[in-house]
């Protein structure tokens, strides 16, 4: 009886152990951060040229407009389309922020 009780739990234990998922990596996008005009909302335009809707609920990112940043997040799965252009606009959930090297365009 001892054997089976001991056996059922391996075969429980084993499957959900071997399941177990990934922990979750952070993205990293660097560039100039600037308002949307919204209290909420920002924008982050990336090395690559896309424009990032960037916002956060634990980082207030407003004292980093207008500077160069690295914004360490999550990139949603599905991205916004900007109106004015029709080019595709990721959103970006930041959950650190830190100064980078570089001037904003002004």
């Amino acid at each position: 009886m001892r054997g089976s009780l001991s056996m059922l739990a391996i075969l429980i234990v084993a499957p959900a152990l071997a399941q177990s998922p990934n922990p979750k990596t952070h993205q990293t996008i660097s560039g100039c951060l600037t308002s949307t005009g919204s209290s909420h909302e920002y924008q982050l335009v990336d090395e690559k040229g896309v424009t990032n809707i960037v916002y956060s609920t634990t980082v207030h990112l407003n004292s980093y407009v207008g500077k160069s940043v690295s914004l360490v997040g999550d990139q949603s799965a599905t991205p916004s389309t900007d109106t004015g252009t029709a080019q595709p606009m990721p959103h970006f959930k930041v959950v650190k922020v830190q100064p980078a090297s570089g001037d904003c365009k002004k």
